[in-house]
């Protein structure tokens, strides 16, 4: 296992056998006078002991090096002194508004001054209280995620902000509320956070993309949904910590579920501006008719565009667009689709137009799930990025 074997570094491994020789030969030579077989303790690279010993003891000796180890390696006070002044130093630096902005430089500075491996150093700031750390050196999707954080305290340490993308898409599926939640276009998946759908907590990056926006990144607890993490390998409990600290490659696998009970609260001007922004999508969605012409007219002129214009967003000729429309060309549900996209339409509008061109998604069709789930969580992004996106899972439109 890649974590474990980084975090038992060879520093780390010396200490650890240090404690192991200075705190239990008594014990190894006590238990030998009426235990024959007692002749070793290996310690393995995936967690845990091997030994001749009781398992008990075994057991007690290997949690107690564990957790000595990085604390003689990182004593409380010099490391605490050392991470406040790099944290200082580097908000100087970089004229930083909020510490997670540095945190990942922190941690790589704290790794080389006390000669540790990077997630020995980031656990050691979590431990000691410095809860920004915890949103730092994610990888998701194979992608990093940038770091983020948010109110001390407003989660524990088996929940977390971030989840794959079939995370969300299997949680959606089997969770009503977290479908209800996400299908109205009022939570968006940005970065692999569920997000609230608000300029505050969204913005465009400068390739047109969908990203978390600053103010974002430092309140996640006000603008993002939790979910509970549960490590389904088989790995002893002491081992849990660092495993849900640090999601990277490794072979230890999460089980993800919504916290149903936690409730986030974006700020109430957002809110408002959301509900704002709703009531224009319904009052566009009631003047469509069964009419496919009559709702594209609407739609391009609410969008101020034209066929042409839609036919170099979606690289499709207007014209062919245009039969489709009045119903001279059948069209496929991947080219209905693209019209949403093309035009960014929010689901609710959408799914309208989807019907009225008579491309129904099916669903027990995979193909179809992985579409719906663009169009309900990706709808603002540009068609590059939802094309990005399907391609993850053999979706092509």
């Amino acid at each position: 296992m890649y974590l474990l074997r980084n975090l038992g570094s060879v520093n780390n491994t010396i200490v650890h056998e240090c404690v192991h020789w200075v705190k239990h030969k008594k014990v190894f030579k006590l238990e030998k006078l009426y235990n024959e077989s007692a002749s070793h303790i290996s310690c393995e690279v995936r967690g845990g002991a091997i030994s001749t010993l009781s398992t008990k003891s075994t057991e007690w000796m290997e949690k107690q090096a564990n957790q000595l180890a990085p604390r003689i390696q990182m004593p409380e006070k010099p490391f605490r002194i050392k991470a406040n002044q790099y944290i200082a130093k580097f908000m100087r630096e970089t004229n930083a508004r909020h510490p997670i902005e540095v945190m990942e430089e922190v941690i790589t500075a704290l790794e080389t001054s006390f000669i540790v491996s990077r997630q020995a150093a980031k656990i050691r700031l979590v431990e000691l209280g410095f809860e920004d750390a915890i949103g730092t050196y994610t990888y998701l999707d194979g992608k990093y995620i940038k770091p983020h954080t948010f109110s001390k305290g407003s989660i524990k340490l088996n929940q977390t902000f971030s989840l794959s993308t079939q995370d969300a898409a299997i949680e959606r599926m089997v969770n009503p509320e977290l479908h209800e939640l996400t299908s109205n276009g009022d939570y968006l998946f940005v970065e692999n956070h569920f997000v609230y759908n608000s300029p505050l907590y969204v913005e465009y990056d400068d390739n047109g993309k969908l990203s978390l926006t600053r103010y974002a990144r430092s309140h996640m607890d006000e603008c993002c949904l939790v979910f509970d993490m549960t490590i389904t390998s088989k790995l002893d409990n002491i081992y849990h910590t660092a495993c849900f600290l640090n999601r990277g490659t490794s072979d230890v696998t999460f089980e993800i579920k919504f916290n149903n009970g936690y409730q986030n609260a974006p700020q109430e001007r957002q809110i408002a501006m959301r509900k704002k922004q709703q009531e224009e999508f319904i009052g566009i969605r009631k003047k469509m008719t069964d009419d496919p012409e009559q709702c594209m007219e609407l739609l391009l002129e609410w969008k101020n565009m034209s066929y042409t214009d839609l036919g170099l967003e979606i690289d499709r000729d207007p014209k062919t667009i245009s039969r489709t429309v009045k119903g001279k060309t059948s069209p496929k549900v991947e080219t209905a689709a693209l019209i949403c996209f093309g035009l960014n339409l929010p689901p609710i509008i959408s799914e309208k137009l989807m019907s009225v061109l008579q491309c129904p998604l099916s669903k027990i069709d995979i193909k179809h799930q992985w579409i719906n789930e663009a169009l309900q969580l990706k709808y603002p992004e540009p068609l590059w990025a939802v094309r990005e996106y399907l391609s993850q899972y053999g979706v092509e439109i």
